[in-house]
C-alpha cells in the first residue's frame, strides 16, 4: 500500500512540476546558452586582437634585422671589404677608417634603442673574426666572453633564413667576477660576397618585452606568454604564471585558435597566434571563472528557482494526495479482502459517491477475472503437461523401432557366434532403461552423452565404416543440465537424412559451449545437406504444431525445448547441398 501511495504522489508531483519547472529551465538554459555564445564570441575576437596587437608590437621591434640587411645590401662593397680584413692577420692602417665606419653602422642602433643589448655581424672567415657593438675593432670568437652564438649560427641548416632563440650570456665585470644575463637572440643569414656567408645577430633584452607586455590592458588574471620555436616560454606578463613543458606541448597540437584546458588546476580559456617569420607563438590565457561570471550566475539563478519551484509544487502534490488518498486506500483494501476471499468490507453508502460506482464495477470484473484467469492457467498447465509427455514418449517407440531394424539386419547376416548381437542387445538395454527411467525431466550434459554413447555403438554395428561421431565439449559445460534424449534424435537425424544417402565416410560432429549465461549445443555433420528451398521447410514445419511425418525426432526435440524452456529457444537449422548440415541449440544455463 505504501507503494502505491507514493506512485500515486509522485503522479500528483509531476502534475504541479511539469508546467512549473519546464519554462523555467527553457528559459534559463537558452539565456545562458545565448549570453555564454556571446561572450566567447567577444573574448575570442578581443583577445585575438590583443594577440595581433602584441605581435605587431614585438615584430616591429626585431625588423632592425631587415633594416641592418638592408643597409648590408646597399653598402655590398664596404662589407666585402669587413671580409677581406677579417682574414688579414694584422689590419693595415687605411682599414681602421672603414672599419670605424662599419662599426657606427651597429653601435648607433645599440645606442639609441633601449631593448637591444648588442649586435654582431660575423663573415665567414678562417680566423673567426667578428665586430660587435660592445667592442671596438674585430674581434676573435676565442677571445669574445659570448661564443655560443656561433654554435647556433652553425647548427641550423642553410634554407632558414631567420630564427630566435632565448640564452644567457655570462659577462665579465670588475674584477674576476662575472655575471650572466638573459637575453633573445635574433638571427638573419646575410649574403655579401657569396649566398649565406654571414650573419647579423640582434641580442635583445627580454625585460624591455616583458614590460611591453605588462603595459597591455588585459582582462583580470590574463597572461600573455610568447613561446619560441620548440614551445619554450621566452616571454611572459606575469612571471609567477607558470606554464609546463606538457601544457606548452598540448597547446602547440591543439589546431583551433580558440580553445580551453586546464593549467596548474585551473581552467584557461585560451588564444593563440603563429608568427611564421620568427615561428614564434603569442598565446592568451585567461581564467575561464573570471570569464563566465554573468553565465554562472544566470545558472545559479536558475538552479534556485528550480528547487524553489520544487518545494512548493511538492507541498501542492503532498497536500493533493492527502486529500485523495483515503478513497484510494478504501478501494485498494476491498480489492486486497477479494482477492484474499475474506468477507468485503461494507460498500459507501452515498448514491452520488463516484468512487461507490467504480467501486462496484471494480470488483464485479475483479471477480469474474481473476476466476477466468485461474482456470485458464490450470488448464494450459494440464495442456503443456500432457503435450510434453506424449512428445517424449513418441521418442521412445521411434527409437525402438529404428533399433529393432538393425538387430534383423544383423541377425539375417550373422553366420557365426552371438557376439556382435549380445553387444547391440547390452547398449539397447542400456538406452531403454535410460530413457524410462527418472521421466522426463533434465540430467547433467555429462550423463546425456554417456547415454548417448551406446546409441553410437548400435548406429556403428549396423553402419560399419560407413560414420565416425566426435566430440568436442567444454569441460566447463559438463556440469549444467540439459533435457534427456537431446543428442540422440539428431545424430540418428545426421545419419539417416545425411550420411546415409551418401557414398564416402561421413563425420557427425558434437560440440558444446559455454557462452555467457547460455549453452550452446550443435550437432553438425558432412551429409548431403539439403537445398535451400528445402531448408526453408524444414525451419518452416519446426515452428508449426502440426505432427510431422519425417525428421520426427528433430520436431520433437523442438517442441519440447520450446516446453521446456520457451519460445525464445530452440533448435536453429542450417544446411547447404553437398556440404553437410548442422543443428544447432541455445538454452540457458540452469
Amino acid at each position: 500500500m505504501t507503494k502505491v501511495y507514493f506512485k500515486f504522489f509522485a503522479r500528483n508531483l509531476l502534475t504541479f512540476l511539469i508546467p512549473m519547472l519546464v519554462p523555467l529551465l527553457v528559459l534559463g538554459t537558452l539565456s545562458t546558452f545565448l549570453i555564454s555564445q556571446y561572450i566567447t564570441k567577444e573574448i575570442n575576437n578581443n583577445n585575438m586582437n590583443l594577440l595581433k596587437q602584441t605581435k605587431g608590437n614585438i615584430e616591429l621591434i626585431f625588423n632592425e634585422l631587415d633594416t641592418l640587411n638592408l643597409h648590408i645590401v646597399a653598402s655590398a662593397l664596404q662589407f666585402t671589404n669587413l671580409k677581406n680584413m677579417m682574414t688579414k692577420e694584422f689590419p693595415e692602417p687605411v682599414d681602421y677608417d672603414q672599419l670605424a665606419s662599419l662599426k657606427n653602422f651597429i653601435d648607433s642602433p645599440s645606442i639609441g634603442k633601449p631593448y637591444i643589448d648588442s649586435i654582431y655581424i660575423y663573415l665567414n672567415n678562417d680566423r673567426k673574426r667578428f665586430i660587435s657593438s660592445t667592442t671596438g675593432g674585430l674581434v676573435e670568437l676565442n677571445d669574445f666572453y659570448d661564443s655560443d652564438w656561433y654554435s647556433s649560427y652553425q647548427s641550423h641548416p642553410l634554407d632558414e633564413l631567420m630564427w630566435a632563440e632565448s640564452r644567457p650570456v655570462i659577462r665579465p665585470t670588475t674584477g674576476q667576477s662575472t655575471v650572466q644575463t638573459n637575453v633573445i637572440t635574433m638571427f638573419r643569414r646575410i649574403s655579401v660576397a657569396a649566398d649565406n656567408d654571414g650573419i647579423i645577430v640582434l641580442n635583445v633584452k627580454p625585460d624591455y618585452i616583458t614590460q611591453s607586455l605588462n603595459e597591455l590592458d588585459t582582462l583580470q588574471g590574463q597572461s600573455i606568454f610568447i613561446l619560441d620555436r620548440d614551445n619554450n616560454v621566452i616571454f611572459r606578463n606575469h612571471p609567477d604564471y607558470k606554464l609546463t613543458a606538457e601544457d606548452a606541448e598540448t597547446i602547440y597540437r591543439t589546431d583551433s585558435s580558440f580553445f580551453s584546458m586546464k593549467i596548474n588546476g585551473e581552467t584557461q580559456v585560451l588564444n593563440k597566434l603563429a608568427s611564421a617569420k620568427y615561428q614564434w607563438t603569442f598565446l592568451s590565457s585567461v581564467p575561464s571563472d573570471s570569464l563566465y561570471v554573468i553565465p554562472n550566475g544566470l545558472k545559479l539563478t536558475t538552479l534556485v528557482l528550480l528547487i524553489i519551484s520544487f518545494a512548493i509544487g511538492t507541498m501542492l502534490a503532498y497536500w493533493l494526495t492527502r486529500k485523495n488518498y483515503s478513497n484510494l486506500k478504501a478501494i485498494v483494501t476491498i480489492l486486497d479482502f477479494a482477492k484474499s476471499g475474506r468477507p468485503l468490507p461494507p460498500l459507501p453508502r452515498y448514491s452520488k459517491d463516484v468512487f461507490g460506482y467504480i467501486l462496484q464495477n471494480t470488483l464485479n470484473h475483479f471477480i469474474e477475472h481473476n476466476f477466468l484467469k485461474v482456470q485458464l492457467s490450470e488448464r494450459k498447465y494440464l495442456l503443456q503437461t500432457l503435450e510434453f509427455e506424449a512428445l517424449h514418449a513418441q521418442i521412445n517407440p521411434h527409437f525402438l523401432f529404428n533399433t529393432l531394424e538393425t538387430l534383423n539386419w544383423k541377425a539375417s547376416k550373422l553366420t557365426g557366434g552371438p557376439n556382435d548381437m549380445t553387444d547391440i542387445i547390452e547398449n539397447l538395454s542400456d538406452i531403454l532403461r535410460y530413457s524410462l527411467e527418472g521421466g522426463s525431466g533434465m540430467v547433467s550434459l555429462q550423463t546425456e552423452i554417456n547415454q548417448t554413447l551406446p546409441y553410437i555403438a548400435i548406429l556403428r554395428t549396423r553402419y560399419k565404416d560407413k560414420f565416425d561421431v566426435s566430440w568436442d565439449v567444454d569441460d566447463k559445460a559438463l556440469k549444467y543440465h540439459v533435457l534427456k534424449l537431446t543428442f540422440q534424435p539428431l545424430i540418428e537425424n545426421s545419419l539417416y537424412h545425411g550420411i546415409k544417402e551418401k557414398d564416402s565416410f561421413g563425420q557427425i560432429r558434437v560440440k558444446a559451449r559455454v557462452s555467457g549465461a547460455r549453452l550452446l549445443l550443435s550437432v553438425v555433420d558432412n551429409g548431403i545437406g539439403v537445398t535451400a528451398e528445402r531448408l526453408a521447410y524444414l525451419r518452416t514445419q519446426l515452428e508449426s504444431s502440426l505432427e510431422q511425418s519425417q525428421h520426427i525426432g528433430m520436431f520433437n526435440t523442438q517442441k519440447r525445448l520450446k516446453l521446456t524452456y520457451g519460445k525464445p529457444f530452440g533448435l536453429t537449422i542450417r544446411s547447404k547441398l553437398g556440404w553437410g548440415t548442422g543443428i544447432y541449440i541455445a538454452i540457458p544455463i540452469d
